[in-house]
């Protein structure tokens, strides 16, 4: 048995006890098998989805994952398998390599919404910042444009805590200007810098009425570490 089937048969009774609600699933739980499956194929992507974003439980919560004893296939495939209790959820790959996992139902204006320019900076005058994906992440959606959607639009939290710790204390850094960019693309930017996928966690809340709580975050990937054969002695 693969490691990730052995990860997978422990979410039989996960997925029962879920059943047919959104989010919960634990990050401890649904990280280890994204990060496998993304890092083995070498690729990176997107997870859209509705979520709990409860605050007195580890976050973000994941949506339901499924027990699958098949991981053969493409990367969107076994994923597909992977959130086969989600009937909402899909999962494609785009022309460039790039991984989509979206509930059908997940509102997107967030994601479509153009930024007229995002700076990242030059290396050289950003000496001091932490390196990582999140720190990108934050200068995106601390962007003033990206905020004054989000408060025109009750789209909270409006104070800048959106991201997870990620690895704020990465040395590599995402530099460079965007201008009359989408959100999505924006941090799709990141991807090129770093392996992995972005998550856009959109939860109710009852704060924001008649709005809604959208958390961001960002997780590495390893890439697959091919084997490679010596030649057989002569």
């Amino acid at each position: 048995m693969t490691p990730l089937k052995a990860i997978l048969t422990l979410l039989i009774l996960v997925s029962s006890c879920l059943g047919q609600e959104r989010g919960g699933t634990d990050p401890s739980t649904a990280l280890p098998i994204l990060k496998q499956i993304l890092g083995k194929a070498d690729v990176s992507g997107s997870l859209a989805y509705w979520g709990r974003c409860d605050f007195h439980k580890p976050y973000p919560d994941f949506p339901a994952l499924a027990h699958s004893s098949n991981d053969s296939g493409s990367p969107a495939e076994v994923l597909q398998k992977v959130f086969g209790t989600d009937p909402k959820m899909q999962v494609t790959q785009e022309p460039n390599g790039l991984v989509r996992m979206s509930e059908t139902d997940v509102p997107t204006d967030l994601l479509d919404f153009t930024i007229g320019h995002v700076s990242f900076g030059p290396l050289e005058q950003q000496p001091d910042r932490f390196g990582g994906p999140n720190s990108a992440m934050i200068l995106i959606l601390s962007n003033p444009e990206v905020m004054a959607y989000r408060k025109a639009h009750s789209i909270g939290p409006y104070a800048n805590r959106w991201t997870g710790p990620g690895n704020s204390s990465s040395k590599q850094k995402v530099s460079g200007d965007l201008y009359n960019v989408t959100m999505r693309q924006a941090l799709d930017y990141i991807l090129q810098f770093y392996p992995g996928f972005w998550i856009y966690e959109n939860c109710q809340s009852d704060d924001y009425k008649p709005g809604r709580y959208v958390f961001f975050t960002f997780f590495q990937t390893e890439p697959h570490a091919h084997r490679i054969e010596e030649p057989a002695p002569k």
